[in-house]
């Protein structure tokens, strides 16, 4: 991994290898938990950019992502999907390239992303949005806009991916990163007046339930982060049936919650690996691991390489 470099318009975060610690600067402002949800070799870029207009990151990963964090409070964040192997999971919804998410300031997000993901994030004033008539409705974290998008608009983006994306050949000035995102916020103005609806009150209450459970199951998790994991346990500690806690993670994030539990143990672990001077054994038994020779097999398959040799590097980078 290289680390950002500053440019007079932005910089750019290059990542060779799965390192949690840098993927929490994915977005701008907010902070993001990553989970890697699938086995190989990570790679990925994420070029951001800031002007008077908004803020922008544009990135790309070569396998499956989870992101989970808080957003800015002070600007509503525009999440365009350009392209992906599979579907995305967005706040429990599974949605395709060229949709749009709208998320309100401060809320939580969560998406799965798949393998190959392009994406973008823009970040803009809610003064603007509100000038123009949308609004969050209230008690939502995030609004989906599914559809494609129109011909003029997928041609915009693509020319706009040389200046603000992965296929720039050099950092713009601010003269011509200004240009560029008035470009960009007038390519979302249409986007959203293409697509803009009023979700039910329904809708929204079902998803404020299932977002509540999920997110007291992961506090429970912090809290017993040292425990080997049991779902038996859990089901019984928060008084939910099993049946009610799996359709619950199958529906917000595409998986069984003894998985997705597993591999965020794993990140944090690598995460802790990276970062702190103690043993792979402190270290793997901290996160739940306490059959250390079945976590050494599924870290090195998720991370291709052992926990061992992520430390010794870890050691030789600080030394």
């Amino acid at each position: 991994m290289s680390l950002p470099t500053p440019t007079s318009a932005g910089f750019v975060t290059q990542l060779n290898a799965f390192d949690p610690q840098a993927l929490v600067l994915a977005l701008q402002e907010g902070f993001l938990e990553h989970v890697q949800l699938q086995p190989g070799r990570f790679g990925g870029q994420i070029v951001h950019s800031i002007s008077t207009q908004c803020r922008t990151d544009w990135g790309q990963y070569n396998l499956a992502l989870l992101a989970r964090g808080d957003l800015s409070r002070q600007w509503l964040s525009v999440g365009i999907f350009l392209q992906g192997q599979d579907s995305w999971r967005v706040q429990g919804k599974a949605l395709r390239n060229g949709d749009l998410v709208v998320y309100a300031p401060g809320s939580d997000m969560c998406i799965s992303l798949p393998p190959q993901a392009q994406w973008m994030g823009v970040q803009i004033p809610m003064a603007r949005l509100q000038a123009l008539g949308f609004e969050m409705p209230q008690g939502l974290s995030a609004l989906h806009l599914p559809g494609e998008l129109s011909a003029e608009s997928a041609t915009r983006l693509a020319e706009l991916s040389c200046v603000l994306g992965p296929d720039r050949l050099q950092a713009p000035g601010s003269a011509v990163m200004e240009q560029a995102h008035e470009q960009l916020v007038q390519v979302i103005w249409h986007e959203l007046a293409r697509r803009w609806h009023h979700p039910t009150p329904h809708s929204i209450t079902q998803l404020q339930t299932r977002e509540r459970l999920v997110e007291s199951v992961q506090n429970w998790c912090e809290d017993h982060s040292a425990a080997p994991l049991r779902i038996d346990a859990l089901c019984q500690d928060m008084g939910v049936p099993v049946w009610e806690l799996e359709r619950a993670f199958q529906h917000t994030y595409g998986m069984a919650p003894q998985r997705l539990i597993t591999l965020q143990r794993l990140a944090k672990a690598r995460r802790a690996l990276l970062t702190q001077n103690a043993s792979v054994t402190d270290i793997a038994m901290g996160h739940g691991f306490w059959h250390l020779g079945r976590f050494a097999v599924l870290y090195k398959n998720y991370f291709g390489e052992s926990p061992s040799r992520t430390s010794r590097c870890a050691s030789a980078a600080q030394a």
